[in-house]
């Protein structure tokens, strides 16, 4: 319970910095990333989901897969925009970057109020438990300036049934 407390405060603290680096007007940023919250949300922010196994890949192909994604969203049109999506396991003395993806900047895609990536996934080898996390971080075009987002990671590790 320590534990969790503790990776939230420090996810707290980088979500703030995110923010920090983004911000164009100090009184329009909320200092927190947790999605239930009542507060107002930052003028651009990234989030990124936690990890879990897609249900929808298991129903249509019978594959396990553990599956993260994260958006980078603006109220103002934002381009260009690099979405890096790093997926982690949780090791015993360090962790493990198990997959790594990333948005063309170029695709039409990459611009607008809200960017995604909604395809990063690792295969499950086996059914072990393992605990899983994401690392989402970003550089953008906005009101014609680069704009950067440091690392934010999922607000939970997650344990799951998928060792590999």
């Amino acid at each position: 319970m320590k534990l969790n407390s503790f990776l939230r405060s420090i996810s707290l603290s980088v979500a703030s910095a995110v923010f920090f680096i983004l911000n164009f007007s100090a009184a329009s940023y909320a200092a927190t990333p947790t999605p239930d919250s009542r507060s107002p949300k930052a003028t651009c922010r990234i989030e990124v989901d936690d990890a879990h196994i897609s249900t929808s890949i298991l129903r249509n192909s019978g594959i396990r897969v553990v599956k993260v994604n994260a958006k980078s969203i603006c109220n103002i049109r934002q381009e260009n925009v690099t979405l890096t999506l790093e997926i982690y396991k949780v090791g015993k003395f360090s962790n493990y970057l198990m997959h790594r993806s990333q948005t063309n900047p170029n695709s039409p895609k990459s611009s607008g109020l809200i960017v995604k990536i909604q395809d990063s996934k690792v295969l499950c080898v086996n059914s072990k438990a393992s605990s899983y996390f994401g690392v989402v971080f970003s550089k953008a075009f906005i009101k014609g300036k680069w704009q950067y987002a440091g690392n934010t990671r999922s607000v939970n590790i997650v344990k799951l049934n998928c060792g590999n």
